[in-house]
Parts: structure tokens; sequence; C-alpha cells
């Protein structure tokens, strides 16, 4: 009887018919949700809302582990509003007064815009935080990306350019093995190019350096064929196979003013 009673109930249960009650699923703890719902409005580009809920994550827990990747998302939300919201605006044409205007206006409190020769500028403060205060964080490559000093324009001379050229070389040096190392080796390799047109075309005559150009064209088709050894694909391998086919051509990138 208690065989039979057995063999039933294993058939029962194969077949499906008695279902087990579900596990209950946990549900994220509000700090967590801070961190999803933060990144959520990033990558929605919702950057305000970002903002929010960073700047209330590290306030409320200003010792958490998580506190560098957060301080660098709350940089990028600052980059992006301005480039959303500034920068964007003006190259469709409204006038950068009025911009620069409303735009204080509006998110002035923040207080991390800087006033530059090229206009209103984000002053990184974010990811001079991660590299002050946590040195070892697995993003200080990042931010010290970050913190580059772009030039505004380089007006057909060279010594812009050897500037963000130099900045990329020590961060490549610093962090061999970067995550933006595929960017890095196809952005110093278009500087060099770029070098490489300056020196060899320049309408200045004290400019033109046959024997630099050619230094510069050689670390450029170096560069290019570095960065198209990288392992994964991605579009900086698409723009280097491009412009070393430019290069090798002689196809012109940069177009003097």
């Amino acid at each position: 009887m208690k065989k039979s009673l057995l063999l039933c109930l294993l058939t029962i249960l194969l077949n499906g018919c008695i279902f087990l009650p579900e596990m209950p699923q946990r549900q994220p703890g509000e700090e967590q949700r801070y961190l999803i719902e933060g990144q959520k409005a990033f990558d929605n580009k919702a950057y305000p809302e970002a903002i929010k809920l960073f700047q209330g994550y590290l306030d409320k827990y200003p010792k958490s582990k998580e506190s560098s990747m957060v301080l660098q998302r709350l940089g990028e939300s600052f980059e992006g509003l301005l480039e959303m919201e500034y920068q964007r605006r003006i190259k469709n044409g409204e006038l950068e007064p009025l911009v620069r205007k409303q735009f204080l206006e509006k998110y002035g409190s923040y207080n991390c815009w800087e006033n530059t020769p090229a206009g209103l500028a984000y002053n990184r403060s974010h990811f001079k935080t991660i590299l002050e205060k946590y040195p070892d964080s697995p993003i200080t490559d990042e931010a010290a990306y970050h913190m580059i000093k772009w030039e505004p324009g380089y007006k057909g001379r060279p010594e812009g350019v050897l500037r963000e050229l130099k900045q990329l070389q020590e961060i490549f040096e610093k962090y061999p093995t970067t995550s933006f190392r595929p960017m890095i080796l196809y952005q110093m390799a278009h500087r060099c190019h770029t070098l490489y047109e300056i020196y060899s075309f320049s309408p200045a005559a004290e400019v033109r350096n046959p024997q630099k150009a050619q230094e510069y064209r050689e670390k450029a088709l170096f560069l290019y064929q570095l960065s198209l050894k990288s392992p994964e694909h991605t579009k900086y391998s698409d723009k280097s196979w491009r412009e070393m086919e430019q290069l090798q051509k002689g196809e012109r990138i940069y177009r003097f003013d």
C-alpha cells in the first residue's frame, strides 16, 4: 500500500500536477535602487535626474565601495548635460550669450562650470576627486582620460596638437591595460597624422618641417596599425583603417582655417 502511494505521488510530481510555491524574488535595497535608477536615467540622457540620484547616493552613502563609480557617472552626467543643453544649441546656430544665460539660470546652482576661451566648460571636479581620493579604483584610467584638456582649435599650429598628444601618451603609459586602449591608440594616431599634415602643408613657411612631417607620418602609421591589432573590434578600428588608407593615399584629414 505504501509502495503504491509513493509511486502515485511520484507520477503526479513528474506530470507537473503538483505546483510548489514560488520563492519570492529578492527586491533590491534602497542603496541598489539609487544605482539602478541613476544608471537608467543616465542611459536615457535624462541628465538632471541622473545627477540628482547619483548625488543623493553619495550624500547618503559616503563610504560606499561604489563611490568612485558613482563619481564617474556623476561627472559624465555633467558633461552630458553641458553637451545637450549648451554646446548643441550653439552648434545649431543659437547665440552663445543667450544660451549661456539660460543654461546658468537653470543649472548654475551645480557650481561646477567654468569660463574658458571656448565658452562654458565642466570643471571635472568629480574626476579629480576619483584620482585624489580613490587612486586604487579600477576606473582611475577613465577618470584620468576625462581630465585631458582638449584644445578649442589648432589654428593651423602644431602646439595644441602636441599638448593633446602628450596627455594621451601619459595616460597610455600609466594605464597600458586601460579599457580605453583602442580609443586612445586611435586618438594618438589621429594627432600624429594631423601633425604630419601641419608640418607638410602649412601655409606658414616657419611651420613647415619635412623632417618632422616624416617622423609623425611614421608614428601615425605605427599607431593606426597598433589600434587595428586590438583583440576587440570597435568603431575606433574602423576609423583607424579608414584614416590609415587616407594617409597612404595622400588624402588630407586636416583642413587649415
